[in-house]
């Protein structure tokens, strides 16, 4: 890495290792998804390079000012359960993350009294969930990847699946299983920001470079939008 700040054109970003195609996937170096390609595109119009730190979920928050530059994804709203550390600088959003409750069909409207068992993906924080956990009786249960919460949903194992939308719909659709598990109705839902973040330096140049992307990210929507239709990825569930 160059070692002038102001000079810098090479920046390290955090990734989570874990596959979240659509949205991303920056677990191998030939791995793709819409925020690998929207964060190289921005790279290529200003003359930087971009590569990308894979790391635990619960470990990358924590790796700012060390060994990563930016952290994709990022909200302001998670810091409050990330512990004490520095405070972050965060771009315009991305996307939308768009948190549902996958279950079979015959149970699209149970609701939260009815409702007993929940895959979660290792390392996530289910907010909407945890919020809930003294009024019901519901258990949470952690598994290692979306694949694994859908598939004991679809055995029959747990109710519910704590899984991405989009997410759910490419797995589901790689598997041929388009339609056996839906949106529950009546269970929390959540549509949730990503962003660009990193330090709250203002004097680095990663301050200016979340500038940059911000300017990027309005002045190339048609772009970004035909990246969001390449990849099927919706905003919102009205969609």
């Amino acid at each position: 890495m160059i070692s002038s700040v102001a000079a810098q054109t090479e920046f390290t970003v955090g990734t989570e290792d874990i596959n979240f195609y659509p949205h991303y996937d920056f677990t191998r170096a030939d791995s793709a998804g819409f925020a690998n390609e929207v964060l190289q595109l921005f790279a290529s119009k200003h003359g930087y390079r971009f590569s990308f730190q894979p790391l635990p979920v619960k470990r990358l928050y924590h790796e700012l000012d060390g060994l990563v530059d930016f952290i994709y994804p990022d909200n302001p709203n998670w810091v409050k359960y990330q512990g004490v550390q520095a405070s972050r600088s965060f771009s315009d959003p991305l996307i939308y993350n768009l948190g549902t409750t996958l279950v079979l069909p015959a149970n699209r409207d149970i609701s939260l009294s009815q409702f007993r068992t929940l895959a979660v993906i290792h390392g996530f924080t289910p907010t909407a969930w945890l919020n809930l956990r003294s009024e019901h009786r519901f258990k949470l249960y952690e598994v290692p990847n979306a694949v694994s919460a859908l598939h004991l949903v679809l055995k029959g194992e747990l109710q519910g699946a704590d899984v991405e939308y989009n997410v759910a719909q490419q797995i589901l659709r790689d598997q041929q299983l388009e339609g056996a598990l839906v949106v529950a109705s009546q269970l929390p839902m959540t549509r949730v920001s990503f962003h660009l973040s990193t330090i709250r330096h203002p004097q680095q140049h990663n301050s200016q470079v979340l500038q940059q992307f911000n300017h990027f990210l309005f002045s190339h929507q048609v772009e970004i939008d035909a990246l969001k239709q390449r990849f099927q990825l919706v905003d919102s569930l009205s969609q």
